[in-house]
């Protein structure tokens, strides 16, 4: 999976939300569902997607779209 494919995630944690492919905006609140138990939810299934583990440090810096992607982009998850 590359860097770009969180969008496709974030669309299969919030499948009632329009999202368009410039996501990288978003964030915790940015929508009704995106509250912390559902932030929780994404971060979760971005783990299982990439193969990878966030520690919790990283977890609790993580606040949006783009703060994922360069986490990611940090454990070495290309675009």
């Amino acid at each position: 999976m590359k860097i770009s494919d969180l969008t496709d995630i974030l669309k299969k944690q919030f499948p009632e939300e329009e999202i368009s492919n410039s996501s990288s905006g978003l964030g915790v609140g940015s929508f009704l569902q995106w509250d912390s138990l559902g932030h929780y939810n994404l971060l979760l299934l971005v783990e299982e997607s990439y193969g990878i583990r966030f520690t919790i440090e990283e977890m609790s810096e993580m606040k949006s779209i783009s703060d994922i992607a360069e986490v990611l982009a940090l454990k070495g998850v290309k675009d």
